[in-house]
């Protein structure tokens, strides 16, 4: 025996479903108006736990970006700078060159020192150089001088060990310049500007020939040292710009992650609007004509 429903239930179940399609275009209203597919938690769970999750790792990425940027500044500062220090050894080694030709006086030997004290003075400013007054070959000491000079003019290396790095992205760290480059010891002398300074002090003293020859000799190999230091200064430069174009597409990329959750599909959402307007009139007219009132409430 089947049951037919009184036209209170009908009603009541039409007013349901009525309600319903309401509930349903307010949501899809809300949509188009703000433009986000997500406007409180309740709305998609699993859509606003992936939001977060994907915001999380896009914050990180802008923040691996901003390492990246800063670090590369520092990078090819170091970078431009070596390439002028090896500049100016080479220019040491050219002069120095010039003691050994022949009937080289003690005159000439004191004019060749002078030049030699001058570009060494030129090469110190390249080593002591800075960013945001820090000396950027002064490991992570922050100190504002890498080298400094004693009364003797002895050249010694004041910063630390340490390499200074950056973070660029997960589990990597990418250096940023080279620790004492120039070689120079923390008690005075070493590297390269003991070396100058040993050849300044044999032209002074008369040894003429041994500036010449054993001088010149080991100004050449620390010339080669730091061309190899200037060759990583290189590397390290070129390094942020690979890891910057990798971060910078892993930006974008969950940029637009971001978008696709957040970001409404206006064209997909106007035609389910259109869908649930009509789904909703029609459920308003079959309430409407289901209240009117017939014959039967006036027997």
């Amino acid at each position: 025996m089947s049951v037919i429903p009184s036209q209170m239930s009908l009603a009541n179940l039409m007013t349901t479903s009525l309600n319903q399609y309401q509930s349903q275009l307010a949501q899809v209203e809300q949509k188009l108006t703000s433009g986000n597919n997500i406007s409180q938690p309740s709305n998609d769970p699993v859509g606003v736990a992936n939001l977060i999750n994907v915001n999380a790792s896009l914050s990180s990425y802008k923040q691996y970006a901003k390492n990246i940027t800063d670090g590369q500044t520092v990078a090819s500062l170091a970078n431009a700078s070596m390439t002028q220090a090896v500049s100016v050894v080479q220019k040491i080694s050219s002069v120095l060159v010039q003691a050994g030709g022949p009937g080289v006086t003690q005159s000439n030997a004191n004019g060749i020192a002078s030049q030699l004290q001058g570009l060494e003075q030129s090469l110190l400013g390249v080593a002591n150089t800075t960013y945001l007054g820090q000396a950027i070959f002064a490991g992570t000491s922050g100190s504002p001088l890498a080298y400094s000079t004693s009364s003797t003019g002895a050249v010694s290396y004041i910063g630390n060990t340490q390499q200074p790095t950056v973070a660029a992205a997960p589990n990597v760290e990418l250096p940023t310049s080279i620790t004492n480059p120039f070689g120079a010891s923390s008690s005075g002398g070493g590297g390269i500007f003991g070396a100058i300074n040993q050849a300044i002090s044999d032209l002074k003293s008369g040894n003429i020939k041994t500036a010449a020859g054993t001088d010149l000799k080991a100004v050449q190999q620390q010339l080669s040292t730091l061309e190899n230091q200037a060759a990583q200064a290189g590397v390290n430069d070129a390094q942020f710009q690979v890891m910057s174009n990798q971060v910078t597409g892993a930006v974008t990329q969950a940029t637009n992650e971001v978008g696709s959750i957040q970001n409404v599909n206006t064209a997909k959402l106007a035609t389910q609007y259109q869908q649930e307007l009509n789904n909703y009139q029609v459920a308003l007219y079959a309430t409407s004509q289901l209240n009117q009132p017939t014959l039967a409430h006036y027997l």
